[in-house]
C-alpha cells in the first residue's frame, strides 16, 4: 500500500511499512507525543501501520505547527528505528559489560600476549603517579 502521510482536520496521519519499522520503535517514538496528542497505531493493511496523532482537546495547534509535527514524527520514527537496530546489534556487548561489572573480580586477569606500543617506547618504563 503506497500511501502519503497527511494532515486532515488537525489530525496527523503517518504510514509506516511493517517490514521497515518495528512496533516497539513506533511505540517508543509515540510516547514523547503523549503530552499534546492522543496517539494511535493500527494496521492500514497487512504490511502498513497507520499512525495517527490527534491533538488533545485542550491544545490548539495551527496548521503550520501540525505540518512541523508531521515532519518531526517522520524524523523521530527513523531515529527510534535506528536506536532499535543499534540496541539489537550491541546486545552481546552490553551483556558482556554488565556481566563484567557484576563479576566481583572473577574475570580480572591479565590478557594473553605482550603489551607493546607501535610508536616504539617501552610501556614498562612508564611511571605511574
Amino acid at each position: 500500500m503506497a500511501t502519503k502521510n497527511f494532515i486532515k482536520d488537525g489530525v496527523i496521519t503517518v504510514f509506516a511499512d511493517t517490514s521497515l519499522y518495528s512496533k516497539d520503535g513506533i511505540f517508543k517514538c509515540l510516547y514523547w507525543y503523549g503530552d499534546k496528542f492522543h496517539t494511535s497505531v493500527a494496521f492500514a493493511d497487512s504490511e502498513t501501520y497507520r499512525i495517527t496523532l490527534e491533538p488533545i482537546s485542550t491544545i490548539n495547534i495551527s496548521s503550520e505547527e501540525a505540518e512541523l509535527y508531521l515532519l518531526k514524527l517522520e524524523r523521530d520514527l527513523i531515529d527510534f528505528n535506528l536506536r532499535d537496530i543499534v540496541t539489537k546489534e550491541t546486545k552481546n556487548i552490553r551483556d558482556l559489560l554488565v556481566a563484567k561489572a557484576f563479576s566481583n573480580g572473577e574475570f580480572d586477569e591479565e590478557p594473553v600476549g605482550t603489551l607493546s606500543d607501535p610508536v616504539g617506547f617501552d610501556v614498562n618504563e612508564i611511571e605511574v603517579a
